[in-house]
């Protein structure tokens, strides 16, 4: 990987992290990399695993999965810089309810669990996220 495409995946990268996490100086490419950054001691931080690698067309491309106390991101970044959301938890801090419709709460409450294993699932097999 060329100078040029490590500035734009550094500055794509810091983007997708909510300004919350820089590229590292030092990567293993076609590896899964994990970072912890906090910059209040041991608040305000967020963790984030990726991993940068080609398409079976040759463009390099960067998966991520982060968090922070408040929320989660999975996105890819693109060659060009752009980047993509891609699936994700759902109802990680808090689920509906419906007081009148307890139906619609439970049948809510199955689709974000089956959303949730399914991501857990690709997360994993990615090596995003630990078993």
């Amino acid at each position: 990987m060329d100078q040029n495409q490590l500035h734009i995946f550094s500055k794509a990268f810091f983007e997708a992290n909510y300004r919350k996490a820089k590229l590292p100086k030092k990567f293993r490419l076609d590896q899964v990399n994990e970072i912890e950054f906090y910059s209040e001691g041991m608040r305000g931080g967020c963790t984030v695993r990726f991993f940068i690698r080609k398409n079976s067309s040759g463009e390099w491309f960067m998966d991520l999965f982060g968090g922070d106390d408040y929320v989660s991101w999975h996105r890819r970044i693109h060659q060009n810089g752009e980047i993509t959301d891609l699936e994700n938890f759902q109802g990680r801090f808090g689920k509906p309810f419906y007081s009148d419709d307890p139906e619609r709460t439970a049948r809510e409450h199955r689709e974000i669990q089956e959303n949730n294993d399914r991501v857990h699932q690709l997360l994993i097999e990615k090596g995003l996220e630990k078993p």
